[in-house]
């Protein structure tokens, strides 16, 4: 071998480590968590709900997308919730990242549903471990009223490297990708379900399926997603209707399925309790969406995801409709932080 080809070879090796050192793309979940805020609470109070900690440094222009689901029930509360993104690494004080979202409730009432949404942070702090935080704080010009607590609070992020140029047609760095194989599935939209005050309390529904091969994946995370729409309907404000949805999973080799995530709760608003008492009946819709995710799956098996909605009570009319399931699989052996 001369001195060109020794170069050569040199440069080919060093530039495939870099390659294997590197990831095209992560997905990465972070824990459940909860935050709590009672009545009295002044429009000061900030209390975190959920955290993630990333590392960019094995991507050279690293793009992330962050979703953040919750389930937020509410005691009599009435009121504005502010959701902010904060970023903070190393011995950085926290900074905002990304617009602030907000959830009101303009009557006080017992109620569930869910509160999600999405930020993007293509401006992250390069090669270092950054810990990013939603923080929950009271809005609006009064304490708040009421109790409410944000429940199966979690972030999850999607890390993708992004080309120097805003020209799509210019080449990528080959040196900072790595193949990292990733699916992208979608389940067949469920039928309507019709809950009416003759439903029995404890009574199931399969709402949607999603069948999942990941054997093509070495170390695979997956993040799924249900959306819905419900449409709910009462002849007096007395009545409501709870109801409970679970994921589970049924891979191969097993007799019974296992929860997958945490048990979400969605109920009719329940305001017999406000003073002066509103117009007796009402009706409503409302979309019901949440992500869950598995990143506890065995890299050769092939599993069934269902969702399953159960009756608490059912005094008030609730229809579901357009419910689906989709899910993200990526390989996620450059797992760090």
């Amino acid at each position: 071998m001369n001195l060109a080809s020794k170069a050569n070879f040199k440069n080919d090796y060093e530039n495939s480590n870099k390659s294997s050192d590197s990831c095209r793309q992560i997905l990465k979940c972070g824990e459940v968590g909860q935050a709590l805020l009672f009545n009295g609470a002044s429009i000061e109070t900030s209390v975190p709900a959920a955290t993630i900690t990333l590392d960019t440094s094995k991507f050279c222009n690293s793009c992330i997308m962050f979703e953040f689901t919750s389930n937020i029930i509410g005691t009599l509360f009435q009121g504005t919730l502010n959701f902010q993104l904060y970023r903070s690494c190393n011995n950085q004080l926290p900074i905002a990242i990304g617009p602030r979202f907000s959830f009101t409730q303009p009557i006080a009432a017992l109620f569930a549903n869910m509160f999600t949404f999405l930020v993007c942070d293509c401006d992250p702090c390069s090669n270092e471990c950054c810990t990013y935080s939603i923080v929950v704080s009271p809005g609006g010009p009064t304490t708040v009223i009421g109790n409410v607590g944000i429940f199966a609070a979690r972030l999850a992020t999607i890390i993708a490297d992004n080309p120097d140029h805003d020209d799509d047609c210019y080449p990528c760095n080959k040196l900072c990708h790595k193949e990292n194989r990733t699916i992208l599935k979608c389940g067949t939209p469920g039928s309507a379900i019709s809950i009416t005050p003759d439903t029995l309390a404890g009574t199931t529904f399969n709402v949607s399926t999603l069948t999942l091969n990941t054997s093509c994946l070495c170390d695979p995370c997956v993040k799924l997603e249900f959306a819905s729409n419900l449409a709910y309907s009462s002849l007096s404000t007395i009545e409501s209707t709870v109801v409970n949805f679970q994921l589970f999973k049924l891979c191969d080799n097993q007799r019974n399925p296992i929860p997958v995530g945490p048990q979400l709760v969605f109920s009719v608003p329940f305001t017999t309790l406000i003073d002066p008492p509103i117009s007796p009946g009402f009706s409503g819709n409302s979309t019901f969406s949440f992500f869950v995710c598995d990143c506890d799956t065995c890299h050769h098996e092939c599993c069934t995801y269902s969702l399953v909605a159960t009756t608490a009570t059912s005094d008030a009319f609730v229809t579901i409709t357009n419910a689906r399931l989709s899910a993200i699989a990526a390989d996620n052996n450059c797992r760090c932080c």
